[in-house]
């Protein structure tokens, strides 16, 4: 299977850029791979470009889906930590395909009993 990302926003971190208040700067988030039951989420922060006026949202109307956007169009930046995440991932998938086996010379745990009463 393939792995699937997603980004989840947990923090932003703002300045004054000219005559804007409350510009976004920094974002704090977590990225998420899964492939099937194996997952890895790892937090990152990544700076942003400096907004641009004519376009400019206030800080109070912004949603999570435009800050994932914004994060997201850091490319070059999402790329290692996607190679990061793949490679954990890849990894918990060829350790679920495992099976578990006790030591041949590990004590065997006893098995308890139910009390009669």
């Amino acid at each position: 299977m393939a792995i699937t990302y997603t980004i989840k926003i947990n923090g932003a971190r703002v300045h004054t850029q000219g005559g804007l208040t409350d510009v976004v700067k920094e974002v704090d988030a977590s990225m998420t791979g899964t492939d099937g039951e194996a997952s890895f989420t790892l937090p990152f922060q990544i700076q942003l470009p400096e907004a641009d006026a004519e376009t400019f949202t206030a800080f109070a109307s912004l949603t999570e889906a435009q800050l994932v956007e914004w994060v997201e169009a850091e490319t070059e930046k999402l790329a290692s930590i996607k190679a990061h995440i793949a490679l954990v991932v890849e990894k918990e998938v060829e350790k679920l395909a495992l099976t578990q086996k006790p030591l041949p010379w590990a004590p065997v745990e006893p098995t308890p009993t139910p009390e009669a009463e």
